[in-house]
């Protein structure tokens, strides 16, 4: 039968690794490129390359995608998922904005749904050239950046919310996007050009001087660093400190109030809230409520929004327990992946609930598509495999049988 092998290939085969590579080349490189001209340029450029991703899968090794995203729905991961998407579906009965809830809930399980297909679409072993693609699309936004924010218009980094620069954005993508970039880095054991482009990025977000990103960076490096030693440990840790976090907010700020001076801080409007409105944060005031109420006097206008307030504003005590369930579940099945993916993951959880605990626009459609773009790209490094020294080259007329034994032909 091997006589019979056309010496062209499977066309399926290698149309598939075609629009896979096209796939990984919109998402890796030309979206998070791209935001340093545009601020919608993501909202385009991420369902397409999902989609191109889709497709190739479906060439080969499609008929695996629903068996795969069954057997993800019925881990803890997904139960815990699936418990607070109905939360939120449910609140949407009591809260004053339905029509905006509805149709933020329905973009955020949209593109969540897209990155869920994407990942099951991938193939069971990465191509080592599309693990390189994310460090490029990653240095060449750094450079980008750097350059834009030294010689380029004011516009780039300033603006009336900074939560809406350009200069913002692409430094969130690259502080989010960063960690599976030296997790394929140092799979295959390029360190001095990790090394290189954690330098690029950290001197780009240095020069954008955004706080929330410089903090996000450092302690996201930390657990980078905490985990490649013990993972399990690290979650247990990660997971034990936002649970802490989470659920102690409300009672320490009850306990401040009589020491708050009484203002416009946040932090003392969120102290108000738990002193005044205690029985709400059982159900929650309904999705949305947290982002429109200022418009209706609710809320002062510089009510928090960070997640911590948030979910207890909007979803109350039950929204805030199948939140810290569903992260304590990530991070439990992040701990036990291979040691050359379980550090990444780790560090693009906790970069990216530094950001959301901190403050930053977090609810916005433009959050939740870079996390899809980080997901893809963490789930392309998880199906790497590390180098492996070689055997010895077999005879020439061996070559085809060993070819056959280990299935590369595909």
């Amino acid at each position: 039968m091997a006589l019979l092998r056309s010496p062209l290939g499977d066309p399926a085969v290698e149309a598939a690794q075609f629009l896979r590579r096209l796939a990984f080349i919109i998402l890796m490189i030309i979206a998070p490129l791209a935001e340093v001209v545009s601020h919608g340029a993501l909202y385009i450029l991420f369902p397409v390359g999902a989609v191109v991703l889709i497709i190739g899968g479906l060439l080969v090794g499609g008929e695996q995608a629903p068996r795969r995203i069954l057997t993800a729905c019925r881990t803890r991961v997904g139960i815990a998922a699936a418990s607070l998407i109905v939360w939120s579906a449910l609140s949407l009965i009591w809260t004053l904005f339905p029509g905006d809830a509805a149709a933020r809930l329905m973009r955020t399980l949209l593109t969540a749904a897209i990155a869920w297909i994407a990942i099951a679409s991938l193939s069971e072993r990465a191509k080592i050239a599309n693990i390189y693609l994310l460090p490029i699309g990653i240095a060449l936004t750094a450079i980008a950046t750097l350059l834009v924010i030294l010689f380029g218009p004011d516009s780039f980094w300033m603006g009336p919310n900074p939560d809406f620069t350009l200069a913002q954005r692409c430094i969130m993508s690259m502080v989010i996007l960063l960690w599976p970039a030296l997790g394929a880095l140092f799979l295959r054991e390029h360190v001095i050009l990790a090394a290189l482009v954690a330098i690029i990025v950290t001197a780009a977000t240095a020069a954008g001087f955004v706080e929330i990103a410089l903090v996000a960076l450092v302690v996201a490096a930390l657990i980078y660093i905490v985990a490649t030693r013990d993972s399990a440990q690290t979650a247990r840790f990660v997971s034990i400190g936002l649970a802490v976090l989470f659920f102690g907010a409300p009672p320490v700020l009850a306990l401040l109030h009589p020491f708050l001076k009484i203002d416009n801080s946040p932090v003392a409007i969120f102290s108000n809230v738990v002193v005044h409105d205690w029985p709400r944060f059982i159900t929650g005031h309904g999705l949305a409520m947290a982002e429109h109420a200022g418009t209706i006097g609710l809320l002062p206008v510089h009510a928090p929004h960070n997640i911590i307030f948030t979910l207890w504003y909007d979803l109350g005590i039950v929204g805030v327990t199948s939140f810290v369930f569903l992260l304590a579940t990530v991070l439990s099945a992040a701990s036990r992946l291979p040691p050359f993916a379980a550090p990444a993951v780790l560090a693009v959880i906790v970069a990216g609930l530094v950001i959301a605990i901190s403050g930053a626009e977090t609810i916005q459609l433009w959050w939740v598509t870079l996390n899809s773009v980080a997901a893809i790209a963490l789930a392309l490094l998880v199906k790497a495999h590390p180098r492996a020294k070689r055997p010895a080259a077999p005879p020439a007329d061996a070559n085809s049988d060993m070819e056959d034994a280990f299935g590369l032909h595909k």
